[in-house]
């Protein structure tokens, strides 16, 4: 048996989540912040759905933790209860089926994936919108914007939440 390094593979992806987790809880928590507000602050649980989806690993409770970080942003922004819970679980959903599709090992595929994961959860965002509070494309506007802003900005983010031996990674 090895010992264990802290320049391990292993340890380095551990920390790598870990730090993507913390990213992630923060953009939730800091919109609430009035100095936060604008510009939008990313919608880093996206990137956590798509990153787990696409690693895999269900030894985690990814949907779980997703719901989680739903629930804490919908209090925080004083909207109806599981809105963005319901958003970022089915994120994951889709997030999955991203990644399953585009399998190379280049830097587009997986941005491409993570791409198809936001526009799906605006189409998401727009129903719930239009079936929860009644009001259709106008009030997933923001949502909108926000998770395209998310898009541009997932290669900058992107060994935070999405290994080099990931599904998406192309091994």
């Amino acid at each position: 048996m090895q010992p264990l390094s802290f320049f391990a593979a292993p340890f380095l992806r551990s920390s790598f989540r870990f730090a993507g987790l913390i990213l992630a809880c923060a953009c939730v928590v800091l919109p609430s912040l009035p100095w936060f507000a604008q510009p939008p602050v990313p919608l880093a649980p996206l990137w956590c759905a798509y990153g787990w989806a696409a690693e895999g690993d269900d030894r985690w409770p990814a949907p779980v933790a997703l719901a989680l970080m739903g629930l804490v942003q919908d209090q925080l922004a004083g909207g109806p209860l599981g809105f963005y819970a319901l958003i970022f679980v089915s994120a994951y959903g889709v997030g999955k089926l991203a990644a399953s599709t585009m399998r190379s090992a280049n830097l587009i595929s997986p941005w491409v994936g993570f791409a198809a994961t936001a526009a799906g959860a605006c189409v998401i965002a727009a129903g719930l919108a239009t079936a929860v509070l009644g009001t259709g494309m106008e009030s997933a506007r923001p949502f909108v914007v926000t998770a395209f802003i998310t898009a541009l900005l997932f290669p900058l983010v992107r060994p935070l939440y999405v290994g080099r031996g990931s599904a998406s990674a192309g091994v």
